[in-house]
């Protein structure tokens, strides 16, 4: 059944509701609350990239090309392609020989605009160096070529990339690999579908990594993404704010089409969620609602973060004319 969870107002009345469900795991597996039925068999989409980042990390590749903390982050990012982000992967690329025609992500407007307008004004054209994905992409450009593999296709789902990401997300969510529905992301790559819960428990590992098979891997990525939030998003975004807001005592990473997962360690908890109808505005204040009602924020951490606790709805003239709100109680066990 759907379960609405948050709400958008205009004019002093709700316009829209969203629905969705929310799991939250513990790094031993239980589940702790839910919202929702968390079996929901669902992609994660972007929020998938810390898992996909695993075996570039285990091949040895990290230390092969000699890259740094903020590298690994930026695999794992779903960026607004700043300048922080592409110049990373430009040298990223020349690091591996490789150049941005090798990058299988495609191209798209910039989440930054003031990147866009820079592009425009220089007569430029989009290429898929400005991708969000361009990141995950050189990583895994660095994989194949570390391994020997073949650079061309490794966004094809038989490349040995692409089976070895599968083998860990099965690994880490406990789901036999036969029972994972496998689709095709926004940016070429396979993409992997199972339930909330189970996304919510592979992220829970993260929490405690050195349990776990694929800890040593989990363990510098959780730490890579949580030192350089900067780079996993950008500016004005919402994982890298709370990451920030937090002093990366959190570790968050948004995912498309209203999938977010959110790694609390010091409760060793994982959480998972996703909006059904896919808009992402319901996320921010879904998870710090989530997050306030598991005591994992400090006032001064939700007072730096109220701006997402209710986002504001504005207009094209900027006036503000309603909010998205949260609503729901997380039935805890």
């Amino acid at each position: 059944m759907e379960r609405p969870f948050a709400y958008v107002t205009r004019g002093g009345i709700v316009e829209s509701v969203h629905s969705g469900v929310i799991a939250v795991v513990s790094s031993e597996g239980k589940l702790l609350g839910e919202y929702g039925d968390s079996n929901l068999v669902t992609f994660a989409r972007s929020a998938c990239k810390p898992l996909q980042a695993i075996p570039l990390v285990e091949s040895g590749a990290m230390e092969a090309f000699a890259f740094e903390e903020a590298d690994l982050a930026l695999f794992c990012a779903s960026h607004s392609s700043e300048a922080q982000h592409t110049e990373r992967v430009e040298r990223i690329l020349a690091r591996i020989g490789l150049d941005e025609s090798y990058l299988q992500c495609g191209a798209h407007i910039p989440h930054s605009m003031q990147t866009y307008d820079r592009l425009v004004q220089a007569g430029k054209t989009l290429s898929s160096l400005y991708s969000n994905c361009s990141g995950k992409h050189s990583g895994m450009l660095a994989y194949a070529k570390h391994v020997g593999a073949d650079v061309a296709t490794y966004h094809h789902v038989e490349h040995p990339l692409q089976q070895a990401i599968l083998q860990v997300v099965s690994d880490l969510t406990e789901v036999l690999k036969d029972d994972i529905v496998i689709g095709v992301d926004g940016c070429g790559v396979p993409v992997h579908a199972l339930p909330v819960q189970n996304w919510a428990r592979a992220y829970a590992k993260f929490a405690d990594p050195e349990r776990f098979g694929h800890g040593e891997a989990m363990h510098r990525i959780s730490t890579a993404m949580r030192a350089y939030p900067s780079l996993v998003g950008g500016t004005d975004r919402f994982d890298t704010d709370l990451m920030t807001a937090t002093h990366g005592r959190i570790l968050a990473k948004g995912g498309a089409e209203g999938f977010m997962m959110v790694v609390v360690p010091k409760q060793r908890v994982g959480i998972a969620l996703k909006v059904r109808d896919g808009n992402a505005r319901a996320i921010p204040p879904i998870v710090i609602h989530t997050l306030d009602g598991l005591g994992a924020l400090s006032p001064s951490e939700l007072e730096s973060l109220h701006k997402y606790q209710k986002p504001e709805v504005k207009n094209t003239r900027g006036e503000v004319v309603g909010e998205v709100v949260a609503d729901f109680e997380l039935a805890l066990r």
